[in-house]
C-alpha cells in the first residue's frame, strides 16, 4: 500500500492541492528527485542519505530557475504513514528546512495519515513549541470520500486516494468507486492502484471487494489469492521500471510490496520491525527468495532465516 500511496503522487503531484481547494503554487509538472537523496556505492545498491522522506517532487516554473526575490518553483515532500510514529515530530522540520536549503524554494510537506492519533498529533505539532511542523494533513477528516463511479471516473487519483483512506475504516461503497474508476487506465498503472485499494481494506472487506473484479483482468491481488503468477509478472514490472530509471530501485520496490501482499492475504502478521527489513532491503536476490517464500511461511522470521 504504502508504494501504491506514493506513485498516486507521482502521477498526479498536485492532488493534495487539488483535494484541498488550494491554488498549486507553480505552473509545471514535479519531477522525482528521490534519487538526488540517494547515495550510489558497490554495483547498483544505493545508500539513502539519512532522515529523508518517503518521496521528493520538485517543480520549477517556467524559467527553470529560482531566486530568493523569486521563488519561482516548489518542493513536494510525501509521507504515507499507517501508523502513529512520534518520530515525526523531529523529522518533518528536519525535512523541511534541509530541502528549502538544498533547493532554496518554497517546500510543502504533505503526510496521508491513515491513523487517527498521528493525524491529531501533527494537528497539535502545528501550534508548537517550535520547531513547529507545517505539514498538508491528507487523511479521512480532510478527504472526502467518492462513492459516486462516474464522478470516481473524473479524476482516478483523487477516487483511489479515497478510496484507499475510507476503505479502510470499512467503506465499501467508496472503495468501489475507486476500483471501478481504475479500470480505464494503462495497465500498470490500473494494477498498482488496485492492489493500493485492495491493501488499505480489512481481509474480510478486500474478498468481497475481490468478488468485482473479473477473473480474467489479472489483478495483483487476485493472482496472490489464486496462488499464480504474480511473482513474475512483478518481477518483470520491476524490470522495466527499473531500466527506465536507469537502476534496480523499481525492481525492489516491486519486490518488497509484493512479499507484504503475499503475507498479508495469507494471515501472516508482520511486525514493525520486519515491515521496515523488508522494504529496506538493497539486494534483489534475497528480495526474490523472500516474495517466493512469503507464498509458504507461517511466521514472518521464518523468511530471514
Amino acid at each position: 500500500m504504502h508504494q501504491g500511496i506514493l506513485q498516486l503522487f507521482r502521477d498526479e503531484p498536485w492532488l493534495a492541492f487539488d483535494l484541498q481547494g488550494i491554488p498549486r503554487p507553480v505552473d509545471g509538472q514535479p519531477i522525482d528527485r528521490r534519487a538526488e537523496v540517494e547515495v550510489p556505492v558497490e554495483g547498483e545498491q544505493m545508500v539513502v542519505r539519512q532522515g529523508f522522506p518517503d518521496l521528493v517532487l520538485v517543480c520549477l516554473g517556467p524559467d527553470g530557475r529560482a531566486s530568493p526575490s523569486r521563488p519561482d518553483g516548489a518542493v513536494l515532500s510525501i509521507e504515507a504513514q499507517k501508523a502513529r510514529d512520534w518520530r515525526l515530530r523531529w523529522r518533518l522540520p528536519f525535512f523541511q528546512a534541509v530541502l528549502a536549503k538544498d533547493h532554496e524554494l518554497p517546500c510543502w510537506m504533505i503526510v496521508v495519515s491513515f491513523s487517527d492519533e498521528m493525524s491529531a498529533d501533527l494537528r497539535v505539532w502545528a501550534e508548537g513549541p517550535p520547531p513547529r511542523v507545517e505539514a498538508m494533513v491528507l487523511d479521512v477528516h480532510t478527504v472526502a470520500a467518492i462513492r459516486d463511479p462516474e464522478q470516481a471516473k473524473k479524476s482516478p487519483q483523487a477516487a483511489v486516494l479515497a478510496a484507499a483512506l475510507h476503505g479502510s475504516r470499512g467503506d465499501l461503497k467508496a472503495a468501489t468507486a475507486g476500483l471501478q474508476a481504475t479500470r480505464t487506465l494503462p495497465e500498470a498503472q490500473r494494477q498498482a492502484y488496485t492492489m493500493t485499494i485492495l491493501a488499505a481494506v480489512s481481509r474480510a472487506d478486500r474478498r468481497k471487494l475481490m468478488e468485482l473484479i473479473p477473473k480474467d483482468e489479472h489483478d495483483p491481488l487476485w493472482e496472490i489469492e489464486m496462488n499464480s503468477g504474480t511473482f513474475h509478472l512483478g518481477l518483470e514490472q520491476g524490470r522495466e521500471e527499473g531500466r527506465e530509471q536507469g537502476r534496480a530501485q523499481g525492481q525492489r520496490a516491486v519486490l518488497a510490496e509484493m512479499t507484504l501482499a503475499l503475507l498479508e492475504v495469507r494471515g501472516v502478521e508482520v511486525d514493525a520491525a520486519s515491515e521496515a527489513r523488508i522494504r529496506g532491503e538493497r539486494s534483489l536476490a534475497r528480495l526474490r527468495a523472500w516474495a517466493a517464500a512469503a507464498r509458504e511461511v507461517t511466521r514472518v522470521g521464518a523468511l530471514f532465516e
